[in-house]
């Protein structure tokens, strides 16, 4: 019996919650610790999978884990971007507003949506805040749409790359849809 489709499948799903979870971090910093656990589910998963000959839930385990190195990858990239900002700015306003975003990130209070608004009125940084605009949208969506992906596959029994093109669309609208409902929640709330 495929992995996919046993109860062993729920410790997947647990994995894809907490990947989708932790795709919101960027606009609450504690949910990134969400992601944290899921490698330690993935690799087990990985040698059950491979042990017991079940194809899907081998590439369930992989993807969960290269979803996990994606995450990594583009929040480190962001973290580069702001790295690289605070280097390269030594003026008064544009150095406060990275201190403030810095400091408003590590307090857990951070509005990135406003960080990257404000940074933008900035002439000499617009280069910057629209790399890390990109890189930020990359982070908020590309990981919870893999994350859906993942759970539309399992509930299908197969592997997340076998989804067709409608069912990877669905995951990319859920993921937008998500997000930009974080978003509109975010705005409404502020004012």
């Amino acid at each position: 019996m495929p992995l996919a489709v046993t109860p062993a499948s729920l410790f997947f799903l647990v994995g894809y919650v907490m990947l989708a979870g932790g795709s919101f971090a960027l606009v609450k910093p504690g949910l990134g610790l969400l992601i944290v656990p899921v490698p330690l589910l993935a690799i087990p998963l990985h040698l059950f999978a491979r042990r017991i000959g079940d194809f899907a839930g081998v590439a369930h385990s992989r993807w969960q884990m290269r979803t996990f190195g994606l995450f990594l990858l583009l929040f480190l990239a962001l973290v580069a971007i702001f790295f690289a900002l605070g280097a390269i700015c030594t003026d008064g306003p544009a150095l406060d507003r990275l201190e403030t975003i810095g400091n408003a990130y590590n307090a857990g209070t951070v509005n990135l949506y406003a960080s990257l608004a404000g940074l933008w009125d900035i002439e000499k940084l617009r280069p910057f805040t629209l790399g890390a605009s990109v890189w930020a949208g990359l982070a908020l969506l590309w990981p919870l749409k893999r994350a859906i992906q993942g759970m539309l596959a399992l509930a299908g029994g197969i592997a997340p790359k076998a989804l067709t093109l409608s069912w990877r669309c669905c995951a990319l609208l859920g993921a937008l849809a998500a997000q930009g409902g974080m978003l509109a929640w975010l705005l409404a709330r502020q004012g």
